[in-house]
């Protein structure tokens, strides 16, 4: 059985250029199942890292824990990646359910959030989708509390 990609490597000294270029569109626009996911851990550790945002108190939509009736919930507005780390801080193990609602990434400039964060025609666009995602699912794992 001969191997396909053996007898593409040699042919590859006898095409034109012009020929090469058909070749090398076809080889890069060629329909693949599949799913690379790609991961830099360098900038994944560089991210986890990085300048973290802190929050502040809006007094009138706040009330006081010591006030009857009054609930423990937090209800955090902003970037998920940094709300995640910041309750990292003080809140692992501890919470019960965790809702985030992530960017779709549709490039829509009518969205009241960036929702640009990979390139529509970029060929690793999946890869990076999954690592942004799993950047954030990472961190609101380890805040969830042992069932």
């Amino acid at each position: 059985m001969s191997n396909p990609h053996a007898s593409l490597l040699a042919q590859l000294d006898t095409l034109t250029p012009e020929q090469l270029r058909r070749l090398l569109v076809d080889q890069l626009t060629k329909k693949k199942l599949g799913l690379n996911w790609e991961t830099n851990l360098i900038e994944r550790d560089a991210a986890l890292n990085a300048n973290i945002v802190l929050p502040r108190l809006v007094a009138e939509y706040s009330h006081a824990l010591d006030a009857p009736n009054s609930h423990q919930n937090l209800i955090i507005e902003g970037d998920n990646f940094d709300a995640l780390r910041l309750l990292g801080a003080t809140h692992r193990g501890k919470i019960r359910v965790i809702y985030i609602d992530p960017p779709y990434n549709t490039g829509n400039k009518d969205w009241v959030y960036n929702d640009h964060y990979v390139g529509a025609n970029d060929r690793y666009r999946h890869s990076q989708w999954l690592e942004f995602l799993y950047r954030r699912l990472t961190l609101a794992r380890d805040l969830l509390r042992k069932v």
